[in-house]
């Protein structure tokens, strides 16, 4: 796979870098997609993996990429553990019919969107000193499963996977820098603050779960973006935000933010930025593979696992949140933080229920709000949670 940022093989793929780069998107850790004649795409070795004795892979053939964005390059669903497996997790033998790589309607970016209630109503910005202890209200639960799946398999994986017993970030010392006018330099210089109390707090999250990855990029634009998930224009639809696994790059949309929520509104961008890292959370934890692996079996549950996806990367972001309360500082403003929690992502109750990925504006405030009550990850097993939790 090519990236615009100078890794690919052809010339036409070593441009600039865009506007707002932070910091240079590091090498991806997926295995490489290359070009092949007619259009087509060959792993290394013009090979394609389908399943063998007892669920794991041999070679033969290419294959030509499906459900692709318009500009999107082809992306295989393993990674950096090989094409017998997606990204270390092992899928457990299986009875009969070809494993697809290539999931209908599950995608390789995963965005945030804007609420359809209650945007742009205008809140008391600005940072406060209050450094006393959040006041917690709301909901404070660590959903267990209820079931138990064969040991091994996705299922068992997503309702089980270490990272849910990593605990806390602590305290973190991130005072927020200020947004200004919300222009790109005022944005770019609050996510860069942003994103590096975001690296140091999940670091060391990541290394009791036993899991050591590269940095994610940031990419802050105010024009086109080109990126291995496709090509973005600003103010694309409801589109605030995304994370792109092809690369492990978050982008974020000024003009949209500012469209959105605008730089009095900052705890909406805290928000925004803490989610598209928790997405990040989920491919460092191998979640994002396992759910790959559940969908291929469980297609019809696709808008439901989306909607936990979702949810659950907005419970880490209100993980995260908890960890920088008393330095960002919020915690006198903890009713802002839960209206703008509740009321700023997601779906409306008019969202047809075909459309319902990402969950209801209330169900991200839940999540969201829960992480922060919780303060560690086992408030974020939403594949865990009872159905009304994750509409």
């Amino acid at each position: 796979m090519s990236t615009p940022y100078g890794h690919g093989d052809r010339p036409q793929d070593r441009v600039a870098p865009p506007p707002g780069v932070l910091p240079p998107p590091q090498a991806s850790q997926w295995q490489q997609t290359q070009y092949a004649p007619q259009g087509q795409y060959q792993q290394p070795g013009g090979q394609y993996p389908q399943p063998g004795p007892q669920g794991q892979y041999q070679q033969p053939g290419q294959f030509r990429p499906q459900q692709q964005y318009p500009g999107q390059w082809a992306q295989p669903y393993y990674g950096a553990g090989g094409p017998n497996q997606f990204n270390g997790f092992q899928p457990p033998k299986r009875r009969g019919g070809a494993l697809k790589l290539l999931l209908l309607g599950f995608s390789v970016v995963s965005f945030l969107g804007i609420a359809l209630s209650a945007v742009g109503v205008m809140l008391a910005g600005g940072a406060d000193t209050d450094t006393t202890e959040p006041q917690i209200s709301g909901p404070s639960i660590a959903p267990t499963a209820t079931t138990r799946p064969e040991k091994g398999t996705a299922e068992d994986y997503l309702l089980n996977a270490p990272i849910y017993q990593a605990g806390g970030l602590g305290e973190l010392n991130c005072p927020a820098e200020k947004l200004g006018d919300g222009s790109l330099a005022s944005q770019k210089v609050y996510y860069e603050k942003l994103f590096k109390c975001l690296n140091d707090g999940w670091r060391p999250v990541f290394a009791k779960a036993g899991q050591t990855k590269p940095d994610p990029g940031l990419v802050v634009f105010d024009q086109q973006v080109i990126t291995p998930c496709g090509t973005f224009q600003p103010l694309s639809g409801r589109v605030l935000a995304f994370y792109c696994y092809g690369n492990q790059v978050m982008y974020t949309d000024v003009k949209q933010m500012n469209k959105a929520f605008g730089p009095k509104q900052d705890l909406a961008f805290l928000m925004t930025i803490a989610h598209e890292y928790g997405h990040h959370i989920q491919g460092v934890s191998d979640l994002f593979y396992a759910r790959a692996v559940y969908l291929q079996d469980h297609p019809e549950e696709k808008l439901d696992s989306s909607r936990r996806n979702e949810l659950q990367a907005s419970c880490f972001a209100g993980v995260f949140s908890r960890a920088v309360a008393k330095s960002y500082p919020f915690t006198s403003r903890m009713k802002e933080f839960e209206f703008q929690a509740s009321n700023s992502f997601g779906e409306s109750p008019d969202t047809p229920a075909s459309e319902r990925t990402h969950g209801l504006a209330t169900s991200q405030g839940f999540w969201i709000v829960n992480g922060l009550n919780v303060g560690e990850t086992r408030a974020c097993n939403t594949f865990a949670a009872a159905p009304d939790l994750v509409k």
